[in-house]
């Protein structure tokens, strides 16, 4: 660690990396003309350089967030080989898939596969993330299970955001943008030394951000209750810090966050695969009109006619505090931390003009604490190592209702009942789990040998509690509620994770490594419904190798995997079904991941990365087949499906990003355009793999053009975004089924932000 003096410490927690990572971003501006950065990372507890940590990670500092665009996770998953990004079809959880793992599970007591992490803290709920990255010192990715390390819920990898610290000088920035669709951001954060008194110093942060767009989609109708304000974004963040450096060897850090933000995804319904439902005379769509959509060519993703309100709004809270203590034997790390956030939400339940169903709540309250401690050893002989414990504790309560209003098209005389799903319950999670991680440099020893042996190991004690309760109501065939399904439910998993690797030096450039790894994703409860899903573990075969040659102008990092799931849990919703389902068999997911950097001449660097995926089901049998015909691999008698070999959800088969720019250094300043470029075959989002329900491989296109005034102080950006202006679709959800809705359940898709377009000036002090 540097203290905020420019002293040196050794402290190597989280809050340690904070001067070293301003360091790195200077020599990053003093050499990045001529060569490729290094960027430092803390991903296993310890600084290192990121080409010398042996696994699949990709590191992106703050400087080249900014320079390539990247605003949040939705650009961030198109830069990272085997990371894709889509927004929530419901409830406002956000669905991260890293090779092949991935879940848009809605329930309380559900669990993302790809832990997400913010400075050291485990935030359980994907409605928490933040959709901006600003004044963030970078974002570390780890692909593969990190079983030992981050423990649960890591199977399909770790992505964990590293924001700016205090340091002891005085700094400041604002930026503003201002873009299509009356895109409005306001950004700032000023660093401010309070106290420099001898070995205690005292350092603040203070960052904000405020940003706001009107919707991307038009909501058409003219109903009373219409709202047109899907995928509008008003969002609010701030962010404060305190450091406190007693001495050389003891640093905490408090951190507290908090944003506000409304707005709600904009679900376009495929109302043109069920035009016998939607244009049936004498109360169906008039044909013709502006909220007719009952055929292909008439479907518009930014339009849509919603009769009932879209509303939605999330608050959230962060607060943590982190010690760090330099000990005679070892760094001691302590990360206390507490977080809540609300989320609530209505929706036109059908998607359509027609008064069908509606959504009428769907309320989310999410508490958790962690406390974890871990001692890092801080010699520097052949054996290294990192040892620790986690205590999580985690509640959330959801209440949702639907209701289906009896919406009768089909003539008076033909009684249709309304039918209402009222569901509500609390779920608690309990986690323990002890881990240590140990490192053996053999090149240190008498043997001579570059080469590192690693071995960690993770016990994990879960358990899941709470109560459901879950009441069908249908007033006209049984005078109200037709049964109340409800009760306590609990559940306890132990599970032991971790990994062995090997890692050889070849030269100072050049390493390889091989591993073999262990996750586990915790089992659950979907509330209001009495079954409790199993546990989902994998196993993860990686071999790779990490080089830098023609005078660090270039680096290559290659990564090959091949992983066997079991029990993998896929999310569904059905005519017969909505919950978690286990898969029978084993799951294989095998693939190539590839990142290459280069500055081939002074001042222009490329980059690339690219991915070849084979995502494929193992044997699942399910009754999850679409409404009004069970669909392919499934019984036409039984309707029991089996989908092995199909593709998994969010995987496609191969992505290649592809980016360019160069700096023109002028009397006046440096000007640097640049171009991206993003390339993905296609996309499946549910198990069937029918063909309305994925995206066809498609490419998008990204440019901006940036000015830097000499002295670094001054800064302007023009950019546009998805050039092409491509409806590309983020994720997609079978519409709600219920007695009023007797036909092939359409598909409900979320869409990426259409072209966006705007200029961006700032001035840093």
């Amino acid at each position: 660690m540097t203290r905020m003096t420019g002293r040196p410490a050794r402290l190597l927690g989280g809050a340690a990396a904070v001067a070293l990572m301003a360091g790195a971003a200077q020599a990053q501006a003093q050499t990045a003309d001529s060569t490729v950065s290094e960027v430092v990372v803390t991903a296993q507890f310890r600084e290192e350089n990121v080409q010398r940590v042996p696994i699949p990670i990709t590191a992106v500092g703050g400087e080249d967030l900014e320079r390539q665009g990247v605003i949040g996770f939705k650009e961030l998953g198109s830069r990272v080989p085997s990371l894709r990004f889509g927004a929530g079809v419901t409830g406002g959880e956000n669905v991260i898939t890293m090779r092949g793992l991935g879940s848009q599970n809605t329930t309380p007591g559900g669990d993302s596969p790809v832990a997400y992490n913010i400075d050291g803290v485990y935030v359980q709920r994907t409605t928490s993330i933040d959709p901006e990255f600003y004044d963030i010192a970078r974002v570390e990715v780890l692909r593969g299970p990190q079983g030992t390390l981050y423990g649960r819920n890591s199977v399909g990898g770790s992505i964990n955001v590293i924001t700016n610290k205090p340091t002891g000088e005085f700094a400041a920035g604002v930026d503003a943008m201002l873009g299509n669709y009356d895109a409005r951001t306001f950004r700032g954060f000023v660093n401010l030394p309070l106290v420099t008194s001898g070995d205690l110093q005292i350092a603040a942060r203070l960052t904000a951000v405020s940003a706001e767009h009107d919707p991307y989609t038009k909501n058409l109708s003219t109903k009373p209750a219409a709202t047109d304000n899907l995928d509008r974004l008003d969002y609010q963040m701030i962010r404060g810090q305190l450091a406190i450096d007693f001495n050389p060897q003891a640093r905490l850090l408090l951190a507290a966050h908090r944003t506000w933000s409304e707005g709600v995804a904009a679900t376009a319904t495929a109302w043109w695969q069920t035009p016998a439902r939607y244009m049936t005379p004498p109360l169906g769509i008039p044909a013709g009109s502006a909220c007719d959509f009952s055929t292909a060519a008439r479907f518009d993703p930014r339009r849509v006619c919603h009769d009932y309100p879209d509303v939605g709004s999330n608050d959230t809270e962060l607060y943590s505090a982190t010690l760090d203590l330099e000990l005679p034997f070892a760094n001691f790390t302590s990360v206390t931390a507490y977080g809540k956030s609300h989320v609530d939400q209505i929706s036109d339940g059908d998607g359509s003009d027609l008064p069908i169903s509606i959504g009428s709540a769907w309320r989310l309250d999410a508490e958790q604490f962690s406390q974890e401690v871990r001692f890092a050893s801080n010699g520097d002989g052949a054996l290294t190592w990192v040892v620790g414990g986690i205590y999580f504790r985690g509640k959330n309560f959801q209440d949702f209702a639907y209701s289906d209003l009896g919406y009768n098209n089909f003539g008076p005389t033909v009684p249709f009942d309304q039918f209402n799903f009222l569901s509500f319950g609390t779920s608690k999670t309990r986690a323990l789990a002890a881990f240590g991680q140990f490192d053996y440099d053999f090149g240190k020893t008498g043997a001579g040998v570059p080469v590192i042996l690693t071995v960690g190991l993770r016990y994990t004690n879960d358990r899941k509690s709470g109560f459901n309760s879950l009441d069908y109501q249908l007033p006209l065939a049984c005078g109200g509620s037709c049964g109340v399904i409800s009760g306590p439910f609990s559940n306890t998993w132990n599970r032991v994770t971790g990994k062995v690797g090997l890692s050889y030096q070849v030269n100072d450039s050049t390493m390889v490594f091989a591993s073999v790894a262990r996750g586990y994703l915790a089992g659950g409860n979907i509330t209001g419904l009495g079954n409790i899903y199993d546990p989902e573990t994998l196993t993860s075969f990686d071999a790779g190798v990490k080089s830098r040659f023609l005078d660090d102008r270039v680096q290559l990092n290659v990564a090959a995997y091949h992983q066997k799931i079991k029990n993998l849990q896929v999310f569904i919703q059905s005519a017969t079904q909505s919950g978690i389902n286990n898969v029978d068999g084993t799951t294989d997911v095998s693939g190539l991941e590839v990142e290459f950097t280069a500055v081939p001449v002074d001042n222009l660097r490329l980059n690339a990365t690219g991915t070849l995926t084979d995502a494929k089901y193992g044997r699942y049998i399910t009754t999850a087949a679409r409404f009004g015909g069970p669909g392919p691999g499934c019984d036409p008698v039984t309707r029991l499906c089996d989908f092995k070999g199909n593709n998994l959800n969010q995987t496609p088969p191969y992505t290649l990003n592809l980016g360019a720019e160069y700096r023109f250094q002028t009397a006046f300043g440096t000007i640097t355009p640049r171009v991206d470029a993003y390339f993905s075959g296609r996309v499946d989002f549910l198990a069937d793999n029918y063909f309305t329900s994925r995206q066809k491989a498609y490419h998008t296109t990204n440019a901006r053009v940036t000015w830097e005034s000499p002295d670094r102080r001054y800064r302007a950006e023009a950019f546009v975004a998805n050039i092409e202006n491509d409806d590309i679709i983020s994720n997609d959800g079978l519409q709600s089924i219920s007695l009023g809705q007797q036909v092939l359940q359409p598909d409900n898709f979320v869409y990426y932000p259409p072209r966006t377009y705007g200029l961006r000036i700032g001035v840093s002090f």
